[in-house]
């Protein structure tokens, strides 16, 4: 899968390193699938998927819900979690 969920246009490399956290200030610190889903386009069910495949860096609490830290998102994001 590409790590390229998200296209982020820029005219420097400057600032495609603000624009994660212009992109990403308005959610919580851990990400669900719903947030995920909000800001990829992809369904809930299939970023579900991605966490269980291990394809996005994401943790499952109580064996149920999957949450993901947004540094670690932003950092698959841009293609640093390969």
């Amino acid at each position: 899968m590409s790590h390229n969920c998200l296209t982020i246009p820029s005219n420097s490399s400057d600032a495609a390193q603000e624009m994660p956290i212009e992109i990403f200030a308005a959610y919580p610190d851990l990400l669900t699938p719903a947030h995920i889903s909000e800001l990829t386009g992809f369904t809930v069910e299939y970023v579900r998927k991605l966490c269980r495949e291990h394809k996005i860096p994401a943790v499952q609490v109580g064996g149920r819900q999957w949450f993901v830290p947004k540094p670690r998102f932003v950092e698959y994001v841009m293609g640093g979690d390969e």
